[in-house]
């Protein structure tokens, strides 16, 4: 009998030590799942509050496995200071004998904080603003570019560095404008430096001559609007500093007075604005006669001039002022023809670490990236001028546009590398699309991600997009631009976890 009464005591002992460890084993299978859940859930995109604690709890229990005498109770996952994400959870175990102790479940709790250490980004939004853009396309894609503004800006927030997130705004079209508050810039071409600035205004015989084209507006009294040209190959595609040589300096963007001439049908050239002088020996020389513009007033065309096809959105620097951005995205316009590989070279501009801008931080910074999106809904273009074919022909080939005139070897023909002086529209896309894909290719080697949508594209072929995006899930062929909202908050979510959740 003594031995029997001294049993029941230990039968206890041995059940309360049997719910112990049933309460400890619980206890680490919730901190396991707890650590993996908050892990991931600092990875995810999550930006706000609602979103951090249901993406939490939804990979909790993805991950906890517990025993039917275990109850989750409750979790938490909030924001802490530094940039961490706080997590606790318990839970409830049956005990065999403990609770008629305690007079209840056995609670086991876990805690644990993860850090998001992410990397700093830098983005250039590369957007298509030409003609072909007008009307729903580009309503849809002010809707998508301010709604990515405002994704990445949320994650920004969740960090506690204040360059996490910096982003560039490069609208463009047959040019790109970077505004007239540039005008006395280093890197612009402001004395006639460069070949490629003179060669606009060649003589009678075809010889370039020098020339100030700021002279020119302030002899019309006429402001700069801001556009530039494209640079001199090689230094159209890559981001040698325009100040370091004369040759790689930026040219501002001046449309010719155009010849007075005008065919049977009455067809003129199509940026005709002052009043030619006589005695010269052909058209070109009649256009490119800089006397022309001294006291001399703009005509009644108030479309015309040599701002004519400067009137898109200028472009934004590298900034985390968001409203800023939202406001230069509402104001986009859609004009003019398309120029691909320029407003590359621009979204390049803005996250070099070199002039013009030098925003961009050092290529090689630890924990660092560099991205550009861009987005077109066509292929390079340089059309023929209004009245080629007809009777006076048109001696530009071309209108004036960021590349300049056709006739002046702005662009290189793919095959032989020498300048394009003649030859088709097909012609010149092929010039244009080999240039945009040495350019990427350029700008890939620097480790600058980028990402290409081609939008309702229905011809030709998007081989150069693809060859210029980072890798098959960096390009988006988006048949509608409803879609594009939908994609842009796609590449957002990409971004922030891969670059800014580590």
């Amino acid at each position: 009998m003594t031995v029997a009464l001294s049993l029941a005591p230990l039968s206890l002992a041995a059940l309360g030590a049997l719910d112990i460890a049933r309460a400890t084993a619980a206890k680490l299978v919730l901190q396991d799942a707890l650590d993996a859940a908050t892990l991931a859930t600092a990875k995810s995109t999550a930006s706000d509050a609602t979103q951090l604690q249901t993406t939490g709890d939804r990979i909790l229990h993805q991950n906890l496995v517990l025993d039917s005498s275990v109850t989750l109770a409750s979790d938490t996952f909030v924001f802490g200071t530094g940039g961490t994400v706080i997590a606790n959870a318990s839970a409830a175990v049956r005990p065999l004998v403990i609770g008629f102790i305690t007079g209840g479940n056995i609670i086991v709790g876990a805690h644990t904080e993860v850090k998001r250490a992410g990397y700093e980004l830098e983005i250039a939004l590369v957007l298509d603003n030409t003609g072909s853009m007008q009307g729903t396309k580009l309503k849809n894609l002010k809707t998508a570019a301010g709604n990515f503004i405002d994704t990445m800006a949320k994650a920004a927030a969740q960090t506690t560095d204040p360059n996490a997130v910096k982003i560039s705004l490069v609208p463009f079209s047959q040019s790109v404008r970077v505004d007239s508050s540039y005008a006395s810039a280093t890197w612009l071409d402001v004395n006639g430096a460069s070949t490629a600035n003179n060669a606009l205004f060649p003589d009678d015989n075809g010889a370039p001559q020098q020339t100030r084209r700021f002279d020119l507006f302030n002899q019309l009294g006429i402001t700069w609007a801001g556009c530039v040209e494209m640079r001199k190959p090689p230094y159209d595609i890559d981001d040698t500093a325009p100040d370091s040589t004369a040759e790689a300096l930026v040219v501002p963007y001046f449309a010719p007075d155009e010849p007075d001439n005008s065919d049977s049908n009455g067809q003129g050239y199509s940026n005709n604005y002052i009043k030619d002088k006589s005695g010269h020996t052909n058209q070109r020389g009649a256009q490119s006669d800089t006397a022309k513009y001294k006291n001399a007033s703009v005509n009644a065309w108030s479309s015309r001039g040599p701002n004519n096809g400067c009137d898109m959105q200028a472009l934004q620097r590298l900034t985390t002022n968001w409203t800023a951005l939202k406001s230069a995205i509402s104001s986009m316009k859609a004009t003019g023809q398309t120029n691909i590989p320029l407003g590359m070279a621009w979204g390049w501009h803005t996250l070099s670490p070199n002039t013009p801008f030098a925003d961009g931080v050092a290529y090689g910074t630890p924990k660092h990236k560099k991205i550009v999106i861009l987005m077109t809904d066509g292929e390079n273009t340089m059309f023929n001028a209004p009245n080629m074919g007809s009777t006076p022909t048109n001696a530009n080939v071309t209108d004036y546009n960021g590349a300049g005139y056709l006739w002046e070897g702005r662009l290189l023909n793919p095959t032989t590398g020498q300048p394009l002086v003649s030859g088709t529209e097909a012609d010149r896309t092929a010039a244009l699309d080999d240039r945009l894909q040495k350019l990427c290719a350029n700008m890939k080697a620097k480790d600058i991600e980028i990402y290409t949508l081609r939008v309702e594209v229905t011809n030709g072929t998007s081989t150069v997009l693809q060859s210029c995006a980072s890798g098959a899930d960096h390009y988006f062929d988006v048949k509608n631009s409803a879609s594009l909202d939908a994609i842009f908050q796609q590449i957002a979510n990409g971004i922030a976890s891969l670059h800014l959740s580590k």
